[in-house]
This record gives C-alpha cells, sequence and structure tokens, in this order.
C-alpha cells in the first residue's frame, strides 16, 4: 500500500501498544503501595481513623460521611504512583513504543526513497531534455518570425528610401536591418 495507508496502520498499532502499556500501568494502581500500611505513617493513621468512622454505625451513611476521608486515602497511595507514571515510567514507555514501531518504518521509506532516485533523477532529467526541445523549437520558429518581419521591414524601407533618392532628400534615408546587423540565435 501507499504511505499514507502505511502511516494509518502503524498509528493503529502505536495506539494498541500505548492502551496496553497504560493499561499494565493502571493494574499497579488498583494494588496499594507496600509502605501505604507501615507503622508510624500518615496513611496507617488516616486508615485507622477511616476504619473507626465507618464502623460507627450499620447504615450507610457513615460511610457517606467517610467520603472525603476515603478520597483523601486513595489520593495518598494514587498521587505518587500517577507521579512516578508521569516522570519515569510511561514516558520511557511511550518512547520505546514510538522507537519501535516509528525507526523501521522510518528507515523502510528512507530505502524505497533511495531505491527510487534513480528513476526519479532519469524522469527529471528526460522532463528538462523535452522542456528543453520545445523551448529551442519555440524560439527557431520566433526566430523564422522575426526574419520574415525584418525582409518585409527592409524591402518596404528600400522602397521609400528609393523614392527619398529620386526626391534627392538623402539626409532623410531611412536605416535598413539587413543582413549584417542580425542576431545570430544557433551560434553561427
Amino acid at each position: 500500500g501507499g504511505i499514507e495507508q502505511q502511516l494509518e496502520e502503524l498509528s493503529k498499532q502505536v495506539s494498541h501498544a500505548l492502551v496496553n502499556a497504560a493499561g499494565v500501568e493502571c493494574d499497579r494502581y488498583v494494588r496499594e503501595s507496600p509502605r501505604f500500611y507501615d507503622e508510624d505513617t500518615f496513611s496507617i493513621y488516616q486508615f485507622r481513623q477511616t476504619l473507626q468512622q465507618t464502623s460507627q454505625g450499620y447504615d450507610c451513611e457513615n460511610m457517606v460521611d467517610a467520603q472525603p476521608a476515603i478520597r483523601q486515602l486513595l489520593r495518598l497511595d494514587f498521587e505518587p504512583k500517577v507521579s512516578k507514571t508521569i516522570r519515569q515510567s510511561f514516558r520511557q514507555t511511550v518512547n520505546k513504543t514510538l522507537k519501535d514501531h516509528l525507526l523501521p518504518m522510518a528507515e523502510k521509506q528512507a530505502d524505497e526513497i533511495l531505491q527510487k532516485y534513480d528513476r526519479a533523477r532519469d524522469y527529471v532529467e528526460q522532463t528538462l531534455a523535452q522542456e528543453a526541445e520545445e523551448k529551442i523549437a519555440r524560439n527557431l520558429r520566433l526566430q523564422a518570425e522575426n526574419e520574415e518581419k525584418i525582409e518585409k521591414y527592409d524591402r518596404a524601407v528600400s522602397g521609400i528610401n528609393s523614392c527619398l533618392q529620386a526626391m534627392q532628400l538623402y539626409e532623410h534615408l531611412l536605416p535598413v536591418i539587413g543582413q549584417n546587423d542580425r542576431v545570430s540565435v544557433d551560434g553561427e
């Protein structure tokens, strides 16, 4: 297929790989960090306080009241994980995924371009040669038209000059372009 089709396919592959990598990262968020339950940490203290608050009754109202504390607990656990993901692991994963998928395609495209270079150069040479031939033919046609016009002019001027000479008005004679004043286009 063409390069557009290859890029579309590559885009799908990269997206799929990144979604899979993101899924792996998200799996880590489901489990609490090992240090979350360490003694003498703020998180274990807050965890115990939240458990006490939710266990004081048998209805769901205590759970609803404990939502801000539960969210704070989750934030304490999630924020370091998200930060690590953003700063380290996922950035490396994205870079590796892009390198693994994009570099081989770039190399393949470079090879294809190099293989087509000779054909492209030959085509450009042929096109330029054809354009040059067309311009030369046009210039020769224009040159022939100009020579014809010069001959007509010279004949007309000769006729006028004959009349002026017959009237002895030599100072008013018109110049003739003639063969000696012509510029050669084809190098003669």
